[in-house]
């Protein structure tokens, strides 16, 4: 399992990001961004045995383990990803109709949470060969625009919920090159029944 998973994450991994290069003919150095999340650089496992939930991350970010129903968050800087498993004991929707009635409900549902939220598009997706719902969104927190990639799968008794968050000026970098696809290499199986983490 573990080999396949490392395998998918190929595209999690990109070139090490170029130095900042000195200002040509300019005594001062260029100052880097320390807000800026961090270009991926490696692969590090994601493992959740007794939730059923595996994925890969960049090796530079920093993953931290949480306590149910939220399983990790990943972060760099200002940017993070938060992994939660919801079980659900009323059944899963399916159909096309129920997944559409579950999309209207999540929009709702994250509209009411968060004023501040503008829900730039809403659809169903399949992830990880299961039904799921995406959203992209925007959102002000404190002073700071964010932008949200919000992805809710449903498999196995569950709901597996991938929020990822960026800065506005720096999420269409780190959608391509984090979120996307560490999305790509989620994978699922049946929780341990008998395992509290």
């Amino acid at each position: 399992m573990s080999s396949r998973l490392l395998a998918a994450a190929g595209i999690v991994a990109a070139a090490a990001p170029a130095l900042l290069a000195a200002g040509c003919g300019d005594s001062r150095a260029r100052v880097p961004n320390v807000t800026a999340p961090l270009a991926p650089k490696g692969i590090q496992a994601a493992f959740f045995p007794s939730a059923g939930v595996f994925f890969a991350v960049p090796g530079n970010w920093t993953l931290i383990r949480g306590r149910p129903p939220q399983l990790g968050t990943v972060t760099s800087r200002r940017a993070e990803i938060t992994v939660w498993r919801y079980p659900r004991s009323e059944p899963l929707p399916v159909t096309a109709a129920e997944l559409e009635a579950a999309r209207l409900a999540l929009v709702s549902a994250a509209r009411a949470r968060d004023s501040t939220l503008r829900v730039a598009s809403s659809k169903v997706v399949r992830v990880a060969g299961a039904p799921a719902l995406e959203l992209l969104g925007s959102e002000t927190v404190g002073s700071e625009a964010r932008r949200v990639r919000s992805t809710h799968v449903f498999a196995f008794g569950a709901e597996v919920v991938i929020d990822a968050l960026a800065p506005a000026a720096s999420f269409a970098r780190v959608d391509a090159t984090v979120f996307r696809p560490v999305l790509g290499t989620l994978r699922l199986i049946a929780a341990r029944a008998h395992a509290r983490r």
